[in-house]
């Protein structure tokens, strides 16, 4: 189970003009809501939002502590949406959660051994850096672990091949491919490829 963070929000105006001006003050609008639950318009101070996510990304239960409210709120990011230029958020979506109900989510994928793999003269490329799981909030890993350190020879792991803790589900097809190991003479052909195909072009 990953660590319970602290976030705090205010009430805010709904409406274009209002998200601007709380965007230029350095607030990131957002929204609460989930099943049973009245949907709230809250702001959070951006500095603060983008220091939650770079030390523990997104797949986290959060309490919200919204100011006038009594108690917090028990959330995860459920959306962000981001600047297609400076890459900041911009919008942000709180599902509050019950935590005795599972909840649906993506948590990142962390490959472990890779060194070792390369040092044996393989490449490894990654195909899936994240994946989406099921699990209650109480159960939320920080990420979800594949060890390719007993890798010898040139192959693929797949989503069955993940180390799955007790208590979440992983619902990407389990044939899906994470991680790839090839021999360095495959990938220079692999690129010939590509780079064939991209002068080819498509047929007239």
């Amino acid at each position: 189970m990953s660590a319970v963070l602290q976030l705090e929000a205010k009430p805010r105006d709904t409406g274009t003009r209002a998200s601007r001006r709380l965007r230029r003050a350095g607030f990131v609008p957002g929204i609460i809501y989930g099943p049973g639950v009245e949907p709230r318009a809250v702001s959070v101070r951006s500095t603060h939002l983008e220091r939650l996510l770079d030390r523990h990304g997104r797949g986290h239960l959060i309490n919200v502590q919204v100011e006038g409210e009594a108690n917090p709120r028990q959330v995860v990011i459920k959306d962000l949406q981001r600047d297609i230029l400076s890459r900041k958020v911009i919008h942000v979506d709180f599902l509050q959660v019950d935590i005795h109900r599972t909840i649906t989510l993506t948590v990142p994928i962390v490959v472990v051994g890779e060194d070792l793999v390369k040092r044996r003269g393989l490449v490894v490329t990654h195909e899936l850096d994240e994946v989406e799981i099921e699990c209650r909030p109480t159960d939320i890993p920080d990420a979800i672990t594949l060890d390719i350190s007993g890798v010898t020879e040139p192959g693929a792991l797949t989503v069955a091949d993940l180390s799955v803790p007790p208590g979440v589900e992983v619902l990407e097809d389990p044939d899906t491919v994470v991680v790839s190991c090839i021999t360095v003479g495959e990938e220079e052909q692999e690129e010939e490829q590509k780079e064939e195909a991209a002068s080819t072009g498509p047929a007239a």
